[in-house]
């Protein structure tokens, strides 16, 4: 059917060779190809209901039964590309995966806690603050930021308190032009500024000459990382209200010669890495 594809492809070609062949109508899609396959953000929407058009392809829109237009989720990693292979499997489709592309995407993935890696000239930073109540429970995060560069662009994972849970956010950053770049997903940058705030012609990474699917899964697999080397398990299920680094981790940060941990207004702040490699803001 096609060759060569990235997750949010592979699982468009597939829903897109369904709908041809079956003809489904909404309801019958929606059984087939449920929500909960795709995870929080929901796996088929009717194209004139999307709420969040970022988190779908809606540019690609599917006709169905009764004319009714549709689209798909592009919101696809390593953690529920799984639960997708599996419905496939079932309905018959034959994935053969490329093995040397995994294992360049695997080494792609960069540990967040090394402040640099000499192989492939990626510098990375770490900044942490959490709330410090002396409770011995689990420290709420107030703040962070891993950051990564590769000399050519610059990517960050945000993840910032607003008072009720933190709120997540993914930044670019070109050298060259000096462009940036944010969003709520690291999927489907659509929108970037210059230095001036000014709003600029580029409508993807392709317009920088980049590879969007790239960079993408180097975003999500940062916050991946994060997650996983940095924040308590309650975090990984339920990050907007249970985002908090575990405890003990404290001494972690104490004992580690490149960082540093200070008082800061009643919290403790975490930083590792090359900080230069923040873009001037």
């Amino acid at each position: 059917m096609a060759e060569n594809l990235n997750k949010r492809q592979l699982v468009f070609e597939i829903v897109k060779d369904y709908v041809e062949k079956n003809k489904p109508s909404f309801d019958e899609l929606t059984a087939i190809f449920k929500d909960e396959i795709q995870g929080s953000k929901g796996f088929i929407r009717k194209a004139a209901k999307v709420e969040d058009p970022k988190r779908f392809n809606t540019k690609n829109a599917l006709k169905i039964k009764f004319g009714v237009e549709v689209v798909v989720s592009n919101q696809w990693g390593s953690k529920n590309i799984d639960a997708f292979l599996s419905l496939a499997s079932k309905l018959k489709y034959n994935i053969l995966e490329d093995n040397k592309a995994e294992e360049e995407s695997t080494t792609e993935e960069t540990n967040v806690g090394s402040s640099s890696d000499v192989s492939n000239g990626v510098k990375s930073y770490v900044y942490i603050k959490v709330y410090d109540d002396n409770t011995g429970n689990d420290l709420k995060l107030s703040q962070s930021t891993i950051v990564q560069s590769n000399g050519e662009y610059t990517l960050s994972f945000h993840l910032d308190s607003d008072g009720d849970g933190v709120i997540d956010q993914y930044r670019f950053f070109d050298i060259k032009t000096k462009v940036y770049g944010s969003n709520g997903s690291p999927w489907d940058f659509e929108e970037f500024t210059d230095e001036d705030d000014e709003w600029t012609d580029h409508e993807s990474f392709e317009d920088f000459g980049y590879d969007s699917n790239e960079i993408s899964e180097t975003l999500y697999n940062m916050r991946l990382e994060f997650v996983k080397k940095y924040l308590n398990e309650a975090s990984q299920e339920n990050m907007l209200y249970e985002a908090a680094v575990p405890y003990e981790k404290r001494d972690m940060f104490k004992e580690d010669i490149n960082a540093k941990i200070i008082i800061d207004n009643g919290c403790l702040v975490f930083e590792e890495g090359d900080k230069s490699i923040l873009p001037e803001e």
